[in-house]
């Protein structure tokens, strides 16, 4: 290709198409990265365990009362057995 060609409105063209190509190809770039992030919070926030804080006594649930001794006393069990 001479220099004659990308002066001319067809090499004009070409050179926008391939600017164009590398900014999409640098989008999808940053979107990957994007996604795999959101997935990797998304797969470690579901491991999580969510207690209420912050609640008086007197205004936990029995379903909840009874799911806090659960825990503790797995966690109990998983202590004694580690010792």
């Amino acid at each position: 290709m001479s220099r004659s060609h990308w002066f001319s409105p067809r090499g004009r063209r070409s050179i926008r198409f391939l600017g164009v190509l590398v900014a999409l190809c640098l989008l999808a770039a940053l979107a990957t990265f994007g996604v795999r992030s959101l997935f990797t919070s998304v797969g470690s926030a579901k491991h999580m365990r969510y207690e209420p804080v912050d609640v008086p006594p007197q205004e936990v649930s029995p379903r909840h009362q009874k799911e806090r001794e659960e825990y503790e006393r797995r966690e109990r069990v998983m202590t004694e057995k580690s010792q």
